[in-house]
Parts: C-alpha cells; structure tokens; sequence
C-alpha cells in the first residue's frame, strides 16, 4: 500500500516558448526555453544550471520563482493537507462520539483558497550561446553585462 501523492503542476510559457525562472543566487528572473522532447536540449552539467546574470551553479529544482513556488505550497495545501485534516476532524468526531460524551475533541482548521493561475508576459530579450545554441536564454531587457550559459557557463559572445 502505497501512501504517496502524486500531483501535477504546469507553468505558463510565453509566446516563444520561454518558461521564467529564478536564481537562487541573486534572484534575478529570466527565462530559459522549455522543449517538451529531451532530445531537443542539451544535458545538463551534473551540478545543474549556470544563472545567465551572477553564473553560479545550482540544482535543478533550485529555479522556481517565488509566485510559481507559492503556486506548488497552494496546491499541496488545497489538494493534500486540506483533505487530511477534513479526514483527521471527522475521527476526532469519531472518538467523541465513542466516548460516551466523557471526551469531546474538536479541530478547527481554516481553508486556504486556491491560488490563482499565473500568466507570462512575452517580456525580456532573448541572448543564444554559440556553445549551446539549442539552450537560448531571456534576460532582464536593460541588463548590459555578460549573460551565460545555463549548461557551461560560459558568457555569451558579444
């Protein structure tokens, strides 16, 4: 018997197919491109991603944004904890019940509405690698220092 839960999120891409993201690091946003066939992208380091602003490495389930983050906590919380304490409150009930009136317990909980649907902007400009071209990223438009790579790190030429 298995007591695992299994849910699934999706994030809004922009109108090029860019998903946005967020170093962990210097929390600065851009997009990388999202391909839903692997063989499309490069593998990456074993280390993980490379940011394009500050090129520190991280691992992959490092880049969410803090709304696609609050996104994933809403679910978890609508879908899983929600339930289980509607579950756990009702065998307390049970138990007050079966007590014969000498234990009475009772769980308050209140709900966490769901988040709303979050929406990509087809903002940021978009900088490509000569030494990964299938890994384009989209950084802040008014940032003019170097952007690199998120598979090697190296900066992107000028």
């Amino acid at each position: 018997m298995s007591n695992g839960v299994e849910l699934s999120v999706s994030f809004p891409l922009d109108t090029d197919g860019f998903l946005r993201r967020e170093c962990p690091t210097c929390e600065r946003e851009f997009k990388w491109h999202h391909s839903e066939d692997e063989g499309d992208s490069e593998p990456m380091a074993d280390s993980g991603y490379f940011c394009p602003y500050c090129a520190v490495q991280a691992p992959p389930e490092s880049w969410f944004t803090k709304p696609q983050q609050a996104l994933v906590e809403s679910m978890i919380h609508c879908e899983v904890v929600g339930p289980a304490l509607d579950e756990f409150g009702r065998s307390l009930r049970d138990i007050s019940r079966r007590s014969g009136g000498f234990l009475k317990v009772e769980l308050e909980s209140e709900r966490q509405e769901p988040s709303d649907p979050l929406t990509e902007p087809d903002d940021m400009r978009r900088v490509d690698f000569g030494c990964h071209p299938r890994e384009p990223v989209k950084v802040l438009e008014d940032w003019n220092r170097p952007v690199h790579c998120l598979i090697c790190g190296a900066p992107a030429n000028a």
